[in-house]
């Protein structure tokens, strides 16, 4: 058996008034989700970098804009603070003995800017890192770049894929995602006020049934910025998994502003799914080589995982 225990912390980083505050709070709840067992632990969207910006003023007007406060957050962040709290991150991970994505930030690049997430492993390293891959028109005037990759990482013998923001709104990561074989996709959302369940199920959720993957969304909560955000951050797994049909493994309720689960992800439960439905068979793997590799995979052939790996 292939199982690994996640973790997801949602926190409100707005009740965090100095950097320091935040490097203690941040920790001591990383200690605790480690304690009790959890071997991968997901933090919010744009959390990576809340702790450099903790307790600055922003300049007047700037937090009427969503994505301008973001963006200042970008331009004041120095790239050695950058540094400082990867190693922050990389040491709460190897202390812990776990892999951790602790949120995404913004980072100024190009003239423009990209935002990313990075993945620390238990051996106190930068395995890797994701990049927000699509952006809505608002993005885009901001000055957000896209990346181009769709990096998957080995975490616990599992296959963990991570989309960023707005990527989750688009089913394609997903799909391009489970060709590579993910069991897992780790959505990091901050959406403003009111969050509804049906604007989550048109995300996340349809992406894990459509292409039978587990799916962890952590979700940015609070006041921060200028800007509310509605936490609701869950599991989900292929409803063929769930007893009573919903395809939620784990949730956090919408009026929680900082809490935390742990959900054991068992690949047994995904094979299970595949063998009801055998979703990958009705994949038209054909056109998505002819169309998708022109529209997402411009410098490379696509690479798409065995049928017989996927099934595993």
């Amino acid at each position: 058996m292939v199982a690994l225990a996640c973790g997801v912390l949602q926190i409100d980083p707005g009740d965090y008034h100095t950097a320091h505050e935040y490097r203690l709070g941040v920790a001591a709840r990383i200690s605790d989700l480690a304690r009790d067992g959890a071997r991968l632990i997901v933090m919010p969207a744009h959390l990576a970098m809340a702790g450099a910006v903790a307790g600055r003023a922003m300049p007047p007007g700037t937090g009427r804009s969503r994505l301008a406060s973001l963006a200042w957050a970008a331009s004041v962040v120095t790239d050695r603070e950058i540094r400082d709290w990867q190693d922050f991150y990389s040491a709460a991970a190897m202390s812990n003995k776990v892999y951790l994505c602790p949120g995404s930030y913004w980072v100024q690049t190009n003239g423009g800017y990209v935002h990313r997430a990075d993945l620390h492993s238990p051996e106190g390293e930068i395995v890797g890192f994701a990049l927000q891959t699509h952006s809505s028109e608002e993005e885009e005037r901001a000055g957000l770049l896209c990346g181009t990759e769709l990096p998957v990482f080995d975490v616990g013998g599992l296959r963990v894929g991570i989309e960023l923001a707005t990527d989750v709104w688009y089913p394609e990561v997903g799909r391009l995602h489970a060709l590579q074989g993910v069991d897992v996709l780790v959505a990091l959302t901050a959406v403003p006020s009111p969050y509804t369940v049906w604007q989550q199920t048109a995300g996340l959720w349809q992406v894990v049934q459509a292409n039978q993957v587990f799916g962890i969304e952590a979700s940015l909560s609070g006041r921060w910025l200028g800007a509310r955000y509605h936490g609701r951050s869950r599991a989900f797994g292929p409803v063929e998994c769930t007893e009573d049909g919903r395809g939620v493994l784990a949730e956090i309720t919408a009026e929680s502003r900082s809490d935390r689960f742990i959900v054991t992800l068992d690949r047994g439960m995904l094979r299970h799914a595949r063998a009801v439905f055998p979703v990958f068979e009705h994949f038209n793997v054909g056109l998505y080589s002819e169309r998708l590799s022109d529209a997402y995979l411009t410098d490379r052939a696509v690479k798409i995982v065995p049928a017989d790996e996927r099934k595993a």
